[in-house]
């Protein structure tokens, strides 16, 4: 991928205001705190703040903002209870020693800024803020999202909501939405429309709605954006968003009407390429109407294919879909499947049916059995299913298998390349999958730009199996890790240690990583809703030992590991997470360490 030019300078820019604002000290402002620690006392401010809107307005992980305000708390600035409107909502607000200290703080960042100002001219003084008014502006515009979404959600409702609100507002003699053209929520759901949410820091501040009629034009409605983000240029991207979705659905032309009062928005329009046109329908709040002609790809790109929407599969297809490739789906239940239809993919009733579709399909299933049962269940076997298709199998299975597969697949004249990934659930949300690619160079590259949108990184490792072989290489490291946490804490919970206390040397430490900070912070609140289960770990642990036994080599970790998640499967426990292997461990505690592999009753959880 060719950098665009631009990168470098606002690299640089990043590295010169956080030298010149100190960002880096650890005593910032002179304080004894960090900067992320006086940012939390702003955010929090004079009237109080939910963890959860402190979270999303700060875009930090739920256990480091943790970390962060019980720190706060021990030095007496902040206080966090539950939420007198909802005790299930933690509220953190500052104590009168943290209102002095963020005094203390607007008075020393307002000396800073001032010396910042003083060297400069006038001139300059004025250039450097009207810069950094448009940074501000810009940085912001950056990181609202659009994204598809289902118009009968909440968030969709709010904003729908809000938008009457403006309207009512704005409009002559005010806005009644049951004298308005109904436009039902079906009709906004593909195939025949759509409907998008903007967001900005986990609150929705923009919103538009499309309807694609069966003569072939798109009709546009209840285009909104918050008075918060006016002047970024939303309204303009929205409107872009819908005509692209609507080409996408095959519409040629795009249709909208609009009030007299509403000047903006007909400026908008007129700017957008619209030209005004003669009514086309009734809306009794409708003044002026415009119409613009689509320009359809001449070459849409084709469908892909997933199969398999578990734990992983669903948030992977999610973030393909939200890229804006077409997207079939399968899966053996319906719920998943009907998330990814709401957010534009297209529902398949068989596995075979998404393989007639797609030239691409991505396969991500439990296991062997499940793969033997989805790939050669089909009408005609695995040979009809993937001839003149490619097949990316990125399930965890055993490389011998995998590579037999391959070998079955090119044999019927397809295309076969293994991408298993690293990770969880939580960075399958966020895009930051690790991927181990093997096959074939030419078939590799095909697929390695559709990996992309899925992974943080894309490793090619060579040909089939070594994909599959690395995957199992990097989990004898992650379960090894992961089952070492839940011992200490157990260890040090026994013994009567502050947990947390344990959870925050933990996470300083040189052995601190992305996945051990998940899993303190499961373990301090006694969260075992599955990231990644103790089943997947129990088949992971099995496939581990038994390629370690065909390649004749030891791997006394990963067997004592393999006897430990078999019998917590054993003990009902498979659908936990993983970190939920400490109720295992517990359960030895009358038995010796052997009680984990032979039976041990089971005492209540110690977590």
């Amino acid at each position: 991928m060719t950098k665009d030019p631009r990168v470098d300078g606002i690299r640089a820019f990043n590295r010169t205001v956080t030298e010149r604002l100190g960002a880096l000290e650890d005593h910032y402002l002179s304080r004894d705190r960090s900067l992320g620690m006086d940012r939390v006392l702003w955010e929090i401010g004079r009237a109080g703040a939910e963890v959860r809107s402190l979270r999303n307005r700060l875009r930090l992980d739920s256990g480091y903002l943790s970390r962060l305000l019980r720190a706060l708390e021990r030095e007496g600035l902040v206080t966090v209870s539950p939420s007198p409107g909802d005790s299930r909502v933690r509220r953190a607000t500052l104590t009168p020693k943290g209102l002095d200290e963020l005094g203390t703080l607007d008075g020393l960042s307002d000396e800073l800024v001032e010396e910042i100002l003083s060297p400069l001219t006038e001139h300059q003084r004025d250039e450097l803020a009207r810069a950094a008014s448009t940074v501000t502006r810009l940085f912001t515009a950056s990181a609202v999202t659009s994204a598809p979404a289902d118009p009968a959600s909440e968030p969709a409702r709010r904003a729908v909501a809000a938008y009457y609100r403006t309207l009512d507002a704005r409009v002559d003699g005010g806005f009644r939405p049951g004298a308005t053209r109904h436009v039902p929520d079906m009709a906004m759901r593909p195939p025949s429309g759509q409907f998008l949410l903007a967001t900005l820091k986990g609150a929705t501040v923009g919103c538009v709605g499309l309807v694609v009629h069966d003569d072939g034009y798109a009709e546009i409605k209840r285009l909104w954006v918050s008075d918060e983000v006016r002047g970024l240029g939303l309204g303009r991207r929205l409107l872009a968003a819908a005509e692209d979705a609507a080409a996408g659905l095959g519409a040629t032309t795009a249709r909208l009407d609009t009030n007299r009062a509403l000047t903006e928005a007909i400026h908008l329009y007129s700017t957008a390429g619209y030209v005004e046109v003669a009514a086309f329908n009734d809306e009794r709040y409708a003044h002026h109407w415009f119409e613009k002609p689509l320009r359809r790809p001449a070459a849409p790109p084709a469908s892909i294919g997933f199969v398999g929407l578990g734990i992983m599969g669903r948030p992977m297809a999610m973030r393909v879909a939200r890229s804006g490739l077409p997207l079939v789906v399968w899966n053996r239940s319906a719920p998943a499947v009907d998330e990814l239809a709401a957010a534009g993919a297209r529902r398949a009733s068989t596995p075979a049916d998404v393989f007639a579709e797609c030239e691409t399909v991505l396969v991500m299933l439990r296991n062997e059995e499940a793969a033997d049962h989805v790939l050669r269940g089909a009408p005609g076997g695995l040979a009809a299913l993937v001839r003149g298709r490619t097949v990316v199998n990125m399930g965890t299975m055993s490389p011998s298998y995998s590579a037999a597969l391959a070998a079955e697949v090119e044999a019927a004249g397809g295309a076969y390349v293994e991408a298993p990934v690293s990770g969880s659930r939580r960075p399958a949300e966020d895009g930051t999958l690790v991927a181990m690619v093997a096959g074939r160079p030419e078939v590799v590259r095909r697929v390695v730009p559709l990996l992309d949108r899925m992974c943080a990184q894309v490793t090619v490792c060579g040909p089939v199996p070594a994909g599959l072989t690395m995957k199992l290489a990097a989990n004898v490291f992650l379960i090894a890790l992961v089952t070492g946490l839940a011992e200490a804490f157990h260890f040090g919970q026994q013994h009567g240690l502050d947990l947390h206390q344990l959870r925050d040397i933990l996470d300083a430490g040189q052995m601190s990583s992305p996945i051990s900070r998940v899993k303190t912070a499961k373990l301090v609140d006694a969260d075992l809703t599955p990231q990644a289960a103790i089943s997947d770990v129990a088949m992971n642990t099995e496939l581990i030992v038994a390629a370690a036994a065909e390649a004749g080599i030891a791997a006394p970790v990963s067997e004592l590991s393999r006897q430990l998640y078999r019998r917590a499967v054993e003990r009902g426990d498979g659908a936990l997470d993983v970190i939920g292997i400490i109720r295992t461990i517990a359960a030895a505690d009358d038995h010796g360490a052997a009680g984990a592999t032979e039976g041990a009753t089971t005492p209540s959880a110690p977590v």
